[in-house]
Protein backbone atom coordinates (compact mmCIF):
# COMPACT_ATOMS: atom_id res chain seq x y z
CA UNK A 1 0.00 0.00 0.00
CA UNK A 2 0.94 3.43 -0.83
CA UNK A 3 0.27 6.45 -0.02
CA UNK A 4 1.14 9.87 -1.26
CA UNK A 5 0.30 13.30 -0.31
CA UNK A 6 -1.08 15.65 -3.28
CA UNK A 7 0.03 19.20 -3.16
CA UNK A 8 -2.89 20.24 -1.04
CA UNK A 9 -2.25 17.65 2.03
CA UNK A 10 1.82 18.93 1.79
CA UNK A 11 -0.04 22.85 1.99
CA UNK A 12 -2.21 21.84 4.78
CA UNK A 13 0.21 19.97 6.60
CA UNK A 14 3.25 23.06 6.31
CA UNK A 15 0.23 25.56 7.58
CA UNK A 16 -0.24 23.65 10.43
CA UNK A 17 3.38 23.33 10.86
CA UNK A 18 3.90 27.21 10.67
CA UNK A 19 0.78 27.79 13.12
CA UNK A 20 2.28 25.16 15.51
CA UNK A 21 5.69 27.12 15.25
CA UNK A 22 3.63 30.78 15.94
CA UNK A 23 2.48 29.48 18.99
CA UNK A 24 5.83 28.21 20.84
CA UNK A 25 7.30 31.38 19.83
CA UNK A 26 4.54 34.14 20.83
CA UNK A 27 2.61 36.45 18.95
CA UNK A 28 5.21 39.27 19.02
CA UNK A 29 8.03 37.04 17.69
CA UNK A 30 5.70 36.09 14.75
CA UNK A 31 4.89 39.55 14.37
CA UNK A 32 8.06 40.78 13.55
CA UNK A 33 9.07 37.43 11.24
CA UNK A 34 6.45 37.96 9.11
CA UNK A 35 6.92 41.81 8.64
CA UNK A 36 10.75 40.44 7.30
CA UNK A 37 8.77 37.97 5.01
CA UNK A 38 6.58 40.15 3.99
CA UNK A 39 8.96 42.88 3.08
CA UNK A 40 11.39 40.41 1.85
CA UNK A 41 8.50 38.73 -0.66
CA UNK A 42 7.89 42.57 -2.29
CA UNK A 43 11.51 43.46 -2.43
CA UNK A 44 11.93 39.90 -4.79
CA UNK A 45 8.70 40.09 -6.92
CA UNK A 46 9.98 44.01 -8.28
CA UNK A 47 13.84 43.76 -8.10
CA UNK A 48 14.64 39.74 -8.82
CA UNK A 49 16.36 40.41 -11.54
CA UNK A 50 18.26 43.51 -10.43
CA UNK A 51 19.36 41.40 -7.49
CA UNK A 52 21.13 39.08 -9.85
CA UNK A 53 22.05 41.75 -12.29
CA UNK A 54 23.61 43.44 -9.10
CA UNK A 55 25.62 40.31 -7.56
CA UNK A 56 26.48 38.94 -10.61
CA UNK A 57 27.43 41.50 -12.92
CA UNK A 58 27.67 44.66 -11.29
CA UNK A 59 29.66 43.54 -7.99
CA UNK A 60 32.19 41.57 -10.00
CA UNK A 61 33.19 44.37 -12.45
CA UNK A 62 33.29 46.90 -9.66
CA UNK A 63 35.57 44.61 -7.01
CA UNK A 64 37.66 44.30 -10.36
CA UNK A 65 37.99 47.75 -10.53
CA UNK A 66 39.00 48.58 -7.04
CA UNK A 67 41.22 45.61 -6.93
CA UNK A 68 43.05 46.14 -10.14
CA UNK A 69 42.01 49.75 -11.20
CA UNK A 70 40.69 48.92 -14.75
CA UNK A 71 37.53 49.68 -15.63
CA UNK A 72 36.07 47.05 -18.11
CA UNK A 73 35.19 48.57 -21.11
CA UNK A 74 32.84 46.06 -22.49
CA UNK A 75 29.02 46.91 -22.03
CA UNK A 76 28.38 44.62 -19.02
CA UNK A 77 25.44 41.84 -19.99
CA UNK A 78 21.90 42.02 -18.85
CA UNK A 79 20.14 39.62 -16.81
CA UNK A 80 16.84 38.18 -17.71
CA UNK A 81 14.24 37.08 -16.17
CA UNK A 82 14.39 33.35 -16.99
CA UNK A 83 17.89 33.15 -15.97
CA UNK A 84 18.92 30.53 -13.57
CA UNK A 85 20.73 32.73 -11.59
CA UNK A 86 17.57 34.63 -11.10
CA UNK A 87 16.16 32.08 -9.13
CA UNK A 88 19.46 31.11 -7.26
CA UNK A 89 20.00 34.70 -6.00
CA UNK A 90 16.54 34.84 -5.21
CA UNK A 91 16.34 32.09 -3.19
CA UNK A 92 19.51 32.71 -0.94
CA UNK A 93 18.32 36.15 -0.77
CA UNK A 94 14.86 34.87 0.55
CA UNK A 95 16.34 32.41 3.10
CA UNK A 96 18.69 35.24 4.75
CA UNK A 97 16.09 37.41 4.89
CA UNK A 98 13.85 34.91 6.87
CA UNK A 99 16.76 33.45 8.76
CA UNK A 100 17.60 37.64 9.64
CA UNK A 101 13.52 37.95 10.56
CA UNK A 102 13.95 35.21 12.76
CA UNK A 103 16.97 35.48 14.54
CA UNK A 104 16.13 39.58 15.25
CA UNK A 105 12.08 38.50 16.22
CA UNK A 106 14.37 36.37 18.78
CA UNK A 107 16.64 38.59 20.00
CA UNK A 108 14.54 41.66 20.18
CA UNK A 109 11.59 40.49 22.08
CA UNK A 110 10.96 38.45 25.15
CA UNK A 111 9.75 34.72 24.68
CA UNK A 112 6.00 34.31 24.99
CA UNK A 113 5.27 34.04 28.90
CA UNK A 114 1.15 33.27 29.30
CA UNK A 115 -1.11 31.21 27.01
CA UNK A 116 -2.86 33.90 25.39
CA UNK A 117 0.49 35.42 23.80
CA UNK A 118 1.19 31.91 22.40
CA UNK A 119 -2.62 31.42 20.88
CA UNK A 120 -2.31 34.97 19.20
CA UNK A 121 0.95 33.89 17.67
CA UNK A 122 -0.66 30.86 15.14
CA UNK A 123 -2.29 33.61 13.18
CA UNK A 124 1.00 35.37 12.05
CA UNK A 125 2.26 32.39 11.86
CA UNK A 126 -0.32 30.26 9.30
CA UNK A 127 -0.10 33.68 7.23
CA UNK A 128 3.92 33.91 7.26
CA UNK A 129 3.56 29.92 6.06
CA UNK A 130 1.30 30.42 3.26
CA UNK A 131 3.32 33.35 2.18
CA UNK A 132 6.82 31.43 2.45
CA UNK A 133 5.08 28.11 0.67
CA UNK A 134 3.05 30.65 -1.86
CA UNK A 135 6.05 32.28 -2.74
CA UNK A 136 9.04 29.23 -3.16
CA UNK A 137 6.56 27.40 -5.33
CA UNK A 138 6.06 30.20 -7.98
CA UNK A 139 9.59 31.75 -7.70
CA UNK A 140 10.82 27.99 -8.30
CA UNK A 141 8.25 27.30 -10.91
CA UNK A 142 8.87 29.97 -13.14
CA UNK A 143 12.83 29.03 -12.88
CA UNK A 144 14.36 27.15 -15.27
CA UNK A 145 16.89 25.79 -12.96
CA UNK A 146 14.63 23.85 -11.28
CA UNK A 147 11.51 21.25 -12.31
CA UNK A 148 9.15 20.82 -10.15
CA UNK A 149 6.12 18.79 -10.40
CA UNK A 150 4.62 20.75 -7.70
CA UNK A 151 1.68 23.66 -8.32
CA UNK A 152 1.44 26.86 -6.76
CA UNK A 153 -1.89 27.19 -5.03
CA UNK A 154 -4.57 28.20 -7.37
CA UNK A 155 -7.86 30.19 -6.56
CA UNK A 156 -9.47 26.98 -6.12
CA UNK A 157 -7.30 26.21 -3.92
CA UNK A 158 -6.93 28.88 -1.62
CA UNK A 159 -11.14 29.09 -1.65
CA UNK A 160 -11.30 25.73 -0.33
CA UNK A 161 -8.75 26.34 2.36
CA UNK A 162 -9.54 29.59 3.09
CA UNK A 163 -13.10 28.63 4.94
CA UNK A 164 -10.77 26.41 7.14
CA UNK A 165 -7.80 29.34 8.04
CA UNK A 166 -11.10 31.73 8.77
CA UNK A 167 -12.09 28.60 11.46
CA UNK A 168 -8.76 28.23 12.94
CA UNK A 169 -8.53 31.83 13.31
CA UNK A 170 -11.97 31.97 15.47
CA UNK A 171 -11.24 29.34 17.25
CA UNK A 172 -7.85 30.76 18.52
CA UNK A 173 -9.21 34.28 18.48
CA UNK A 174 -11.95 32.78 21.11
CA UNK A 175 -9.21 30.55 23.29
CA UNK A 176 -6.83 33.61 23.28
CA UNK A 177 -9.89 35.44 25.09
CA UNK A 178 -10.99 33.07 26.98
CA UNK A 179 -7.68 32.62 28.15
CA UNK A 180 -7.46 35.93 29.11
CA UNK A 181 -10.64 36.34 30.54
CA UNK A 182 -9.64 33.18 33.07
CA UNK A 183 -6.40 34.43 34.28
CA UNK A 184 -7.76 38.38 35.20
CA UNK A 185 -10.59 36.38 37.22
CA UNK A 186 -8.15 34.21 38.72
CA UNK A 187 -8.75 31.03 37.11
CA UNK A 188 -12.63 30.20 38.74
CA UNK A 189 -11.14 30.41 42.25
CA UNK A 190 -12.25 31.69 44.69
CA UNK A 191 -10.53 34.49 46.44
CA UNK A 192 -10.54 34.41 50.92
CA UNK A 193 -11.45 37.62 52.36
Amino acid sequence: MTWQLTSQECLFIAIVAFGVIGFQRGWRREVISLAFTLTCILFLIFGNVGLAQFVYVNLPRAITTLTTGHQNPQPAPTITANDPKVAISTSVAFLVFIALGYLVSTRVMPKAATTPDRLWGIIPGIISGYAILTFFTNALNKSSLFQLSVNPPNQNLIGSYLLVVFIIIVVVVILALISASAKKSGGGVAKKP
